[in-house]
């Protein structure tokens, strides 16, 4: 990308009610932040996930659920395709494989899968078990789902049985178990929230959100194997810590997971021999719960989500060394909860 491209982001945000600006787009042009489109009238509209010409969002309600999917090719004008109430409750995540939808229930400890184009429902298992911490894991709760680099296989992370689920991707009866490995047990107390693969589908990342630990997986014959394991709490940190996002760089040589306490990204440098971590550094995100963040397409920015502080933020950050810059912009979003570059 030239010096001079604009960028696009979307940010999802609590509301407490319907409102008109709970997803927003907006225009960045390396200086400035601009507000460009609000979409629909949406409760807690909590993940967003722009995939090609479409934008799909959960709402969070605690007592129900419902998926939107909104028509973002016409840069001037957006449309909304479906808007659908679905099984489950508290949605918190979404994620794309191939045609279908796959969206995470938080408080039902569910997964639902959704016909991308149409919005109807082709999958639905509500999640059984509970994990050692009587107060967040008191049964299970649905956190994020990602599939292999292959499409062959669903993860799904559930914070509540301390579980990362593999399904196989079967085109003909959809999602079931893998008989070989179902699951992968981390320890108990652990909470498996959010993960990322290394581009070259060899290594996979998993953040556990309450003991705030970093976990390295070699992912091998459809097989995880735990190969390491890193604290990201460090001296003086609040005991309230909680681990939260993870991205992987483009070029796959940095990796960073935000931290909310002491309200920081931790950074590390891969190492390219077996996909162990190397500490890059801590960088402040100016508020104590940095919920979202995300990485440009080009690796020459990152945009964080303060979700108590309701600030959306852009810094710059160096591809050749990974290490974050300045802070170019900041404008207020009230209790931003996620933030998505636009490929």
């Amino acid at each position: 990308m030239d010096e001079f491209m604009e960028y696009e982001l979307y940010t999802g945000r609590y509301t407490g009610e319907p409102s008109e600006d709970g997803v927003c787009s907006w225009n960045f042009d390396g200086a400035v932040l601009r507000r460009k489109k609000q979409f629909g009238k949406l409760i807690n509209p909590s993940y967003v996930l722009p995939h090609g010409d479409r934008l799909y969002v959960v709402e969070e309600i605690l007592d129900g659920a419902s998926v939107a999917c909104f028509s973002v090719g016409n840069k001037e004008e957006s449309s909304v395709l479906w808007h659908k109430e679905v099984p489950g409750a508290g949605l918190c995540h979404c994620t794309i494989i191939g045609n279908s939808l796959y969206v995470s229930g938080y408080t039902g400890g569910t997964l639902t899968g959704l016909n991308a184009i149409s919005g109807q429902v082709m999958f639905y298992k509500e999640f059984l078990g509970h994990g050692s911490n009587t107060l967040r894991q008191e049964k299970s709760h649905i956190h994020s789902a990602q599939p292999t680099p292959d499409g062959s296989r669903l993860l799904v992370a559930d914070l509540g049985t301390d579980r990362l689920y593999k399904f196989v991707m079967d085109a003909k009866i959809g999602l079931m178990l893998d008989e070989e490995q179902p699951y992968f047990q981390v320890r108990a107390g652990q909470g498996p929230r959010h993960f990322a693969f290394h581009p070259n589908g060899k290594w996979l990342y998993l953040v556990t959100e309450l003991d705030c630990s970093l976990l390295v997986f070699r992912y091998q014959n459809n097989r995880l194997n735990q190969v390491g394991e890193y604290s990201l709490r460090e001296k003086g940190d609040p005991d309230s810590s909680l681990a939260a996002d993870i991205h992987v760089s483009p070029d796959g040589k940095f990796l960073y997971v935000s931290v909310r306490g002491p309200g920081c990204l931790q950074g590390f440098e891969i190492q390219k021999e077996n996909g162990l971590l190397n500490p890059l550094g801590r960088f402040s995100t100016g508020g104590w719960c940095p919920r979202s963040f995300h990485i440009s397409p080009d690796g020459r920015y990152v945009a964080v989500a303060n979700q108590e502080l309701g600030t959306l933020e852009v810094f710059s950050r160096e591809n050749t060394n990974g290490q974050l810059g300045k802070l170019l912009c900041c404008v207020e979003v009230p209790h931003v909860s996620c933030v998505k570059w636009r490929n």
